[in-house]
């Protein structure tokens, strides 16, 4: 079960970023989701705060892709590194990278916990 729950996750992430569509990655939050990332000003909570979490995250970008490089599942934590590349919202490319903490209930994700350098999203490009 372990190894299913990052899966889905990964599978509904990749249709926000190719489609935009939110509800599949909001759907599998918990009823008391707690989500959060460096960028992050307030707490988002529930499947209401990840649906905002979300579409806000995706609204960052004109284009996005996420890479997972290494996943380690165990009972109902998973830790996911991987790599970002697209598109900003406002033209300029962007490449990062980072970790995701996330801890899963009977309800769906309980805890989900982005850690990366929010310096990487703001620099200009080269030129």
């Amino acid at each position: 079960m372990a190894k299913a729950h990052p899966k889905r996750f990964i599978r509904a992430l990749e249709s926000l970023e190719q489609e935009g569509d939110v509800e599949p990655i909001a759907q599998l939050h918990a009823p008391d989701a707690d989500i959060s990332n460096p960028l992050v000003q307030h707490q988002h909570k529930g499947v209401e705060g990840a649906r905002d979490f979300w579409r806000t995250y995706r609204e960052s970008f004109e284009q996005i892709k996420s890479e997972f490089h290494h996943i380690v599942a165990e009972d109902e934590v998973a830790i996911l590194e991987w790599t970002s590349t697209g598109t900003m919202a406002d033209g300029r490319p962007v490449a990062y990278r980072g970790v995701s903490v996330i801890e899963f209930g009977p309800d769906g994700i309980k805890t989900f916990r982005t850690y990366f350098d929010p310096r990487k999203l703001k620099e200009k490009a080269a030129a």
